[in-house]
């Protein structure tokens, strides 16, 4: 059986939003000189708040509302105790991510108890016409209605960013905030705008996945997403369409775990797909160490580990099968590898993760 069909990168594409929505959000905090480590906890609210109120009112529409408002509520205390207060981003990112972990899972208990209730979801819209053409149509044009929303997302980012003066002011307080201060801009209400607004998108994050995806909660249902969304702003150099392409890498990875899982031996494709792969960073990573005169040893070495495996594995052990839990590992080996291999080249902001200097 070929795993990569149709419906992989169907599911690839609706796999990836919760990452996009996540991390352009993440995107904005960090390129103001704020990191929010707490992603992965304001996306679990978002999927509690989604499925509450989805449940209680019957609305995905509400569901995703709840979850926006309950990602504000956070994104404004991680503002007040980061910015106003000059408290550690990083403490305070990872005290909510522990918050989100016990108290999401204790309500949930008190509420439900062992029980596992369903609420609506929302449901796919093919985009007529265009959902019919024969290969690309399914897989871009018949999807969530939130899919196209996010992608969306990415272009209006961008152009906030590089093409406005809110952008400008933005990238600013992530860079010389004093510059900024000195034009009588107040760079706290920039960098509080842009944490709600990384709140906001984790909130609705979270409620994606609880309400547009499954419609349930379960525990710990963002599973690391909100990290993962964390290394795809990094990977992505901390631009917006590198952003997208990065988490359309972490969807496709997330995707073909889950579809690998189920089956037992690796498919030969999986063995071919690695070769290509080898052959595609080896000759990219030839190409830009030929353009900037770095000899980028390690990339070199990656690729040819991917042919020799590859090749190995299609010849020699076709039948050969990994437990699960090595499949499910992938996405996160992914993004060590990716963070390890942009950690050099890649600049982040200049005051991210530190406080705002005080006003003398």
């Amino acid at each position: 059986m070929n795993p990569f069909d149709v419906a992989l990168f169907a599911a690839a594409i609706r796999l990836s939003v919760p990452l996009l929505l996540a991390a352009l959000g993440e995107l904005i905090s960090e390129r103001a000189g704020v990191i929010n480590i707490g992603l992965e906890g304001m996306m679990l609210f978002g999927a509690y708040a989604g499925f509450l109120a989805a449940y209680a009112t019957g609305s995905v529409g509400l569901g995703l509302l709840a979850g926006i408002g309950l990602g504000l509520v956070l994104g404004a205390i991680m503002a007040f105790v980061s910015v106003t207060l000059r408290g550690d981003q990083i403490v305070v990112g990872v005290a909510l991510n522990l918050l989100a972990a016990g108290l999401t899972l204790f309500l949930y208990r008190l509420q439900f108890g062992g029980t596992q209730p369903t609420t609506v979801k929302m449901e796919p819209y093919a985009v007529p016409l265009l959902s019919d053409i024969p290969g690309i149509g399914p897989v871009l044009f018949h999807q969530l209605p939130l899919v196209y929303l996010a992608y969306v997302l990415g272009p209006v980012v961008a152009y906030l960013l590089y093409r406005s003066r809110r952008g400008l002011r933005l990238r600013s307080a992530g860079e010389k905030p004093e510059v900024l201060d000195s034009t009588g801009v107040d760079v706290a209400r920039v960098q509080w705008s842009a944490v709600l607004a990384a709140g906001a998108l984790a909130g609705l994050a979270g409620a994606f996945l609880s309400v547009g995806q499954v419609g349930l909660f379960a525990e710990n249902m963002t599973a690391g997403r909100g990290f993962l969304a964390l290394a795809a702003v990094v990977f992505g150099q901390w631009r917006p369409y590198g952003v997208v392409a990065a988490c359309l890498v972490f969807g496709f990875t997330d995707a073909l775990q889950l579809r690998l899982q189920s089956m037992g031996a690796v498919p030969q494709q999986v063995w071919i797909a690695l070769v290509a792969l080898g052959l595609v960073v080896g000759a990219v990573g030839a190409w830009r160490a030929r353009r900037s005169g770095s000899p980028l040893r390690w990339v070199l070495l990656g690729a040819v580990l991917c042919v020799v495996v590859g090749t190995l594995g299609a010849a020699l052990v076709p039948g050969f099968a990994l437990p699960s839990q090595f499949w499910l590992s992938l996405p996160s080996v992914l993004s060590l590898v990716a963070l390890a291999a942009s950690a050099r080249r890649v600049r982040a902001p200049a005051m991210l993760g530190r406080a705002l200097p005080v006003r003398g």
